[in-house]
């Protein structure tokens, strides 16, 4: 039984409804999770997950095992990296963990020129689902480098990259839909008005939603989620096909099919705070940093090619 996979069931359990909802965020079979929960019950003789409620939650010898996996893994990491300066092979991973909507930091632009600058390494993609599993991840020491919204704590740096537009969006079936125009300028009273209508949200676990939400608590807005989805693309198709509203960001306008008819409103910076770049441990190695240090100025470079910074 792989140690890692454990973690990560157990970790991702604490965000899931279901042992199926676990499956499928970590894209591995419902039986084979059932099977690696069951051989860790058996070898340490505890029931890790209490799987009659719904929500399933962890137990607390789970959460106590989920814990010492963590420590476990950091540990190894910093023995790992105070024995690499011995070797002779200079080669080894750095492991990139990415938000499954960046898009301005194209993989197959930035990867080559990495791998031309540090012949030695290798590179690992690592895609996460919740804001949550990333800040885990980089608090043990299971990615290196992780690339999305940046995440906070003592013991991260962020390298800030751009703040993307957030769009509200508003499909023809809604009573606020405008006839004949795509962009509708933003108002409070839109945004109570959209408050009361039926929304396509994003899964409690997305940092994204987590920032939409905050900014209709700060209005005092109540907010009818009738589906929630863990699928940025998904979450927008269902609401322009007039499934209800959803909040979503600029770079996945452009995939949509401009026939379609729906209206979207720019909500101003100054209401919502949705940073992304990159972020790693503060007692990463040497070779993390100067990667991630490459990379923001290679995404820097990438993002005022799109225009969506300026020089």
């Amino acid at each position: 039984m792989k140690q890692d996979v454990l973690y990560q069931i157990l970790t991702t359990a604490e965000d899931c409804q279901t042992v199926s909802d676990i499956a499928k965020k970590l894209f591995l079979s419902h039986p084979y999770v059932s099977q690696v929960l069951s051989k860790a019950e058996k070898k340490y003789n505890v029931v890790l997950l209490e799987r009659r409620t719904l929500p399933i939650e962890l137990t607390e010898a789970g959460r106590t095992l989920c814990d010492g996996l963590a420590k476990l893994h950091s540990d190894q990491m910093k023995i790992e990296q105070d024995l690499r300066r011995f070797t002779e092979e200079e080669q080894s991973y750095i492991k990139i963990g990415f938000s499954p909507i960046w898009a301005p930091g194209e993989s197959r632009k930035i990867i080559p020129v990495l791998q031309k600058q540090f012949e030695t390494t290798r590179f690992e993609l690592i895609k996460t689902f919740s804001i949550n599993s990333a800040k885990r991840l980089i608090d043990n020491r299971m990615v290196d480098i992780y690339l999305g919204p940046l995440l906070r704590g003592e013991n991260l740096k962020n390298f800030f990259l751009f703040q993307p537009r957030i769009f509200l969006i508003i499909p023809e079936t809604s009573k606020l839909y405008q006839e004949g125009k795509r962009d509708v300028p933003f108002s409070q009273q839109l945004l109570m008005d959209l408050s009361e209508e039926k929304m396509v949200s994003l899964s409690d676990d997305s940092g994204f939603q987590k920032a939409v939400d905050h900014l209709l608590e700060d209005q005092n807005l109540s907010v009818n989620k009738s589906i929630k989805v863990n699928d940025y693309e998904v979450a927008l198709q269902m609401a322009v096909g007039g499934l209800g509203w959803t909040a979503t960001l600029e770079y996945m306008l452009p995939d949509l099919d401009p026939d379609l008819k729906y209206n979207q409103v720019e909500l101003p910076h100054t209401l919502i705070q949705s940073d992304n770049g990159l972020t790693i441990h503060i007692d990463s190695n040497d070779r993390a940093k100067e990667v991630a240090q490459v990379m923001t100025r290679l995404m820097k470079d990438d993002l005022v090619a799109r225009k969506l910074i300026k020089e």
